[in-house]
């Protein structure tokens, strides 16, 4: 596909056109989509009732900002899943390290599901969290024992008190292709592009979900391409 010389700017410029011959058409299928979860599994229902019973407004102490306010919801999130006792789960774990994917990791019928909390002010003008790289998504995609789950926590602040608004637990694959993007850190990091605005989830599933992440991959490696040939080129 791409012409192994370097000689001249021809490279790059073949290599932009290709790129750009990407079929969006790919990832334009008609599964439902809307603000909420659609996938029942009880796992995620378990989850999703607890919380929303034992998760509590809080008040916020040394007026911290917005990274210490989340830090406090997913340490608490943490904490109340580790508790968690229901015949559904067998055994909960805390994270293996600041590097892993997972916050909690709680077992049920064999199978692991790692819980990633997030956090989104509904107050605030621009978010674009982090989810994992999309080389550990590629590694769940395809083990049919482990599950990445996401608690997506909606707060506001009102008179130093720091207010649940809303509680979402959906799998990975559930979240809206049209809303994710691939960012630049490491070697490709899922990224939701503004959490700010409404949360869009799917019910196209998992194999056509990593079907679309792996559209957006190849997109994103492509542009990796034509940003280091014109450095190579510059260096000629």
């Amino acid at each position: 596909m791409f012409q192994k010389s370097l000689n001249n700017e021809g490279l790059f410029l073949t290599i932009e056109k290709e790129m750009f011959n990407f079929n969006i058409k790919k990832m334009e299928s008609k599964p439902k989509t809307q603000s909420t979860p659609i996938i029942y599994h009880p796992v995620k229902e378990l989850i999703q009732t607890y919380l929303l019973k034992n998760l509590k407004n809080f008040e916020l102490v040394d007026g911290g900002q917005q990274r210490t306010i989340g830090d406090l919801i997913e340490n608490t999130v943490a904490n109340l899943m580790l508790n968690i006792n229901d015949e559904l789960i067998s055994k909960t774990i805390e994270s293996s390290g600041k590097k892993s994917i997972e916050d909690v990791t709680i077992f049920s019928k064999n199978v692991k599901y790692y819980l990633d909390t997030k956090t989104r002010n509904i107050d605030a003008k621009f978010s674009m969290p982090n989810l994992t790289a999309i080389e550990k998504i590629k590694d769940l995609i395809e083990n049919e024992n482990e599950e990445l789950i996401y608690i997506i926590v909606s707060y506001d602040i009102e008179s130093n008190i720091i207010k649940i608004k809303d509680v979402k637990v959906s799998f990975v694959w559930e979240f809206d292709i049209k809303m994710l993007r691939i960012g630049n850190l490491g070697r490709g990091q899922l990224q939701i592009k503004n959490a700010k605005e409404s949360l869009i989830f799917t019910d196209k599933g998992k194999k056509e979900w990593f079907s679309d992440v792996k559209i957006l991959a190849q997109d994103f490696f492509k542009k990796q391409i034509i940003k280091l040939n014109k450095q190579i080129i510059k260096w000629q």
